[in-house]
């Protein structure tokens, strides 16, 4: 046997041995990487079985993804390598790189290896076949034979393998480019496979926060009906005694009474619009008048809890149109966190409210900044679920940022939370100037007179009494003649005496509610389906308002003003003459 025919046989055998040591290397693949729980957690191993096998110094894993800028960037996740060459991963200069160097515009190696990556192709090189940029890499990291082959995951590139031997400018063989290109298609099949689990998981987390929220809308209807009827009778005792006295100690006292009744309908209605996505009421509003009504409200507390509040509220900030009671909300959320988590903290505990006007964005900005724990990294994405809440049981619902960010969110604007520095939390609030499209102008109504048509007879269907005798109250003394009952079939027995003028019902009732009374005297009276008009207390209710739709009923909505209802009636009673 000659030389020659030995080297070659040794070559065969170190050939086969290489390919063998190369398919077990698949197989533990196979079992550990897509079989296994995470890919991840089996990936370093796979990587040095890989080196070994194909008989390399350094094995990479690369990334492609968005960076910083948004700009498309490469980023070495994983590697290994032999003694004393070292790690490149930890190398700040391997994150984050672009797929086309900006220091080297005139090299179009990378970009020629980017497009053929992304179309699947496998690049293999060595040193001397280099220039430039690419050349001066190889001699820094000892590499003379270069093979990279990329990844396609979910249906794109996902990134590559790369194999640098340090040794000799060699060619890989096709069959070995072939188990190289498997061991790719298992790792990319992992990823593919946590990618698809990861989007199951956030679209079951969405569903979840769905039916929270469809509850959340159910029980806030429930919550709406509830408090509004009570406000309803101190709003309107409230300004029946404003204009029945005249003692303005006393007409002082029950204006407090009404502005605080309805700013609490206020609230109610914004929680309402954080479940059902109600559209908010624009308004000429400025932003620094509601951050000082927030203030004014929550001064006290911050107070008693040792809270520092510097305001750097800019001057002369433009109005623009937003829903004020919604942005108040959102203003005393942001402080009230930002005291609770002050508490956590010792002193000096500082809060600073700003507000700026960016002109080149045309955009108002609210940012509320504290000095205490901050937001951990790893919460920070999910600190506007709802429900989510980091505080003890019975501290805290979950719903406040949440509600912030369905505000924020339909004004047209974005809230980012970040580092406040030295420590602590900061929200951005950014509203565009141009804010929410001005609303369309209600039909007028004709304003009421004392004498507007009295003498009407009326029919008040109620089953909150208190109700029933504020709307007798403000309707008597228009000179009409009021009846009062109940519920529904109670109104069927009233009108067996005789027809009346108008009937005035609410719309949720026990026994026989406002539309199966509407249903009623479509079969029993159907004159009198034109002279029934609704009161409620939940206008976002879908079923409610698929029946205020459908049969174009007027509806006033709870708490009401004295002068709403004669404005109401008074309307109706034109109409119906």
């Amino acid at each position: 046997m000659t030389s020659s025919d030995l080297t070659d046989r040794r070559s065969v055998t170190a050939e086969l041995a290489r390919r063998e040591a190369m398919l077990e290397t698949i197989g533990y693949a196979a079992t550990r990487i897509v079989g296994g729980g995470d890919w991840q957690a089996g990936i370093q191993d796979l990587l040095a079985r890989l080196g070994k096998a194909a008989e390399v110094d350094r094995v990479t894993l690369f990334e492609t993804h968005k960076g910083p800028d948004n700009e498309m960037v490469q980023s070495c996740r994983y590697d290994w390598c032999v003694s004393p060459l070292k790690p490149i991963s930890s190398d700040p200069r391997y994150q984050n790189m672009p797929i086309k160097d900006p220091e080297t515009p005139d090299d179009d190696e990378f970009d020629d290896w980017a497009r053929r990556r992304q179309r699947g192709e496998v690049i293999q090189t060595v040193r001397s076949a280099t220039s430039g940029y690419t050349r001066e890499v190889f001699e820094e990291h000892g590499t003379l034979s270069f093979l990279s082959v990329p990844l396609t995951a979910g249906g794109r590139w996902w990134g590559f393998l790369g194999f640098d031997d340090c040794r000799t400018e060699r060619a890989w063989t096709e069959i070995e480019i072939d188990v190289l290109r498997t061991a790719a298609a298992l790792i990319a099949g992992a990823i593919e496979r946590q990618q698809t689990e990861a989007e199951i998981a956030r679209q079951r987390e969405a569903l979840h926060q769905s039916e929270k929220l469809t509850a959340l809308g159910s029980l806030l209807a429930g919550v709406a009906h509830e408090l509004n009827n009570p406000l309803s009778v101190v709003v309107g005792q409230a300004l029946l005694l404003e204009e029945a006295t005249r003692d303005s100690a006393l007409t002082g006292r029950a204006q407090k009474i009404r502005y605080a009744a309805e700013r609490c309908s206020k609230i109610v209605r914004t929680f309402l619009a954080l479940a059902r996505r109600r559209e908010p009421e624009a308004r000429p509003v400025q932003l620094n008048a509601i951050v000082g009504m927030a203030v004014d409200l929550l001064g006290y507390q911050l107070r008693t809890s040792g809270v520092e509040l510097t305001l750097d509220l800019a001057p002369d900030l433009p109005a623009f149109m937003a829903d004020a009671d919604q942005l108040h909300q959102v203003t005393t959320n942001l402080i009230v966190n930002a005291e609770q988590a002050l508490a956590e903290r010792p002193a000096p505990r500082r809060l600073k409210i700003s507000t700026r006007f960016d002109k080149a964005r045309q955009a108002l900005r609210l940012v509320v900044a504290d000095n205490g724990p901050g937001i951990e990294p790893e919460i920070r994405s999910r600190i506007f679920d709802p429900f989510f809440t980091t505080k003890p049981a019975g501290q805290g619902t979950g719903i406040g940022l949440s509600l912030c960010m369905t505000i924020v969110g339909t004004h047209r604007g974005s809230i980012t939370p970040s580092e406040t520095p030295g420590g602590g939390a900061t929200f951005t609030v950014e509203l565009p100037l141009a804010g929410l499209p001005a609303p369309k102008p209600a039909p007028a109504l004709e304003p009421a007179s004392r004498d507007n048509e009295p003498g009407r007879r009326i029919l008040v269907v109620d089953d909150e009494v208190e109700i029933a005798e504020t709307l007798a109250e403000i309707l008597t003394d228009l000179g009409h003649r009021v009846e009062m009952v109940s519920q529904g079939a109670a109104a069927l027995n009233q009108l067996k005496a005789g027809p009346f003028d108008l009937i005035l019902s609410d719309l949720k009732m026990p026994v026989l509610d406002g539309p199966g009374l509407y249903a009623a005297l479509q079969r029993d009276y159907p004159a009198m389906t034109g002279k029934i008009a609704f009161l409620t207390g939940d206008t976002l209710s879908q079923r409610q308002g698929e029946f205020l739709a459908e049969t174009g009923a007027a509806c006033l909505e709870k708490p009401f003003t004295p002068d709403d209802v004669r404005r109401f009636v008074g309307h109706l009673l034109q109409q119906a003459h």
